[in-house]
């Protein structure tokens, strides 16, 4: 337990791990859950590796849960369980061997690296610790493979988890309470993993959160800029599809009169390369809606690099809305002033069409 450590060393600690490896939106582990639950501890140790970003590949084997090495029972090398008073009562259920030379992270040898990982038998009686106990170890082979100096500290390994997203699994499971009764004496026993005091948890978790939530509200801004291109997309797109139909009565309907301005704008339009012009810049506006769709939408951890790409992204949105609204303005004026040439029944059995279009 760190009880004596400040707070500000732990502000500390956090700001550089953020530095490193950004952060990442509370992760759905249910799935990791109900692996262990089935009795896959293997599948659900890979899971954790992954959602740490580890593309490593678990070697995992069981011992007994009352495994003894030497005069002591299985326990990891990194993390204690304690009661209220802070005295060890259990063996911890899963043990990581950290190889001394690791691969660096983001290089290909990393990959399907093999980590061994023992567990004891009754993991599976605590989903919910196993996976905070195992995120714990893995965060050492994390800060291991970063080369970080922290790599042993205990400290920077309760802190990784709550960094990338474990925050809710591990409030779950770092405490466990049970009631005994004896005699009509009830006795309250309370278990806590890892070496952080609860007060020190919670603030490590509001300080993270604190700053993903500024994360976050740039996501929204982003996402709301990609609802609103695509809805001026598909306006700038119907009206282009209405001078073109416009332009085809025309070309067999040629009209008897037509003012002079109106005559000069349609040759423009006829040869002048406009109507192309418009389709690139929607085209242009699609393409940069696609991109930053694409990033957005699985978009759950935030690096400085992706920080940088979300200002990229709005800024190209915010550029191609502005376009596409100067584009449809010009193609609405081109509309109107066709439409005066073009028949009632037509714009009436036109209308249908595309009302029926759109109700398919």
């Amino acid at each position: 337990m760190f009880d004596r450590l400040g707070n500000e060393a732990i502000i500390t600690a956090l700001d550089e791990l953020i530095t490193n490896l950004g952060i990442k939106e509370e992760l759905a582990l249910d799935d990791l859950v109900g692996l262990l639950r089935k009795g896959d501890a293997e599948g659900c140790v890979q899971g954790i590796a992954t959602r740490l970003g580890l593309p490593i590949r678990i070697d995992l084997s069981y011992v007994p849960k009352d495994f003894r090495l030497g005069n002591n029972r299985f326990h990891s090398s990194a993390l204690a369980q304690t009661d209220s008073a802070g005295h060890g009562i259990e063996g911890i259920v899963a043990q990581v061997a950290v190889p001394q030379h690791l691969p660096m992270w983001g290089t290909s040898r990393l990959h399907d690296y093999p980590i061994k990982v023992s567990v004891s038998e009754n993991c599976h009686a605590r989903s919910d610790t196993f996976v905070a106990i195992v995120a714990h170890e893995l965060s050492h082979v994390l800060l291991a493979c970063l080369w970080s100096p922290h790599k042993d500290s205990e400290l920077h390994a309760d802190l990784v988890p709550i960094v990338l997203g474990f925050r809710k699994v591990v409030r779950r499971g770092r405490k466990k309470t049970e009631s005994v009764t004896s005699c009509s004496i009830s006795t309250t026993q309370t278990t806590t993993y890892g070496y952080l005091t609860d007060l020190q948890f919670e603030l490590a978790c509001e300080h993270v959160m604190g700053i993903l939530r500024g994360h976050l509200s740039h996501k929204k801004r982003l996402l709301n800029l990609v609802r609103q291109v695509r809805r001026r997309l598909e306006k700038a797109g119907r009206r282009l599809a209405v001078v073109r139909d416009y332009f085809r009565y025309l070309d067999n309907h040629r009209p008897k009169s037509m003012l002079k301005e109106h005559a000069e704008r349609v040759v423009q339009l006829y040869g002048g390369g406009h109507i192309r012009e418009w389709e690139d810049r929607i085209t242009a506006a699609r393409n940069t809606l696609h991109s930053a769709e694409a990033f957005v939408q699985p978009l759950n951890h935030y690096t400085a690099a992706v920080i940088e790409q979300i200002r990229a992204h709005t800024h190209a949105l915010r550029s191609a809305s502005n376009d596409l609204d100067q584009v449809s303005t010009v193609i609405l004026d081109d509309q109107r002033m066709l439409r005066k040439y073009v028949s009632i029944m037509y714009r009436l059995r036109r209308a249908l069409w595309s009302h029926s279009c759109q109700w398919k």
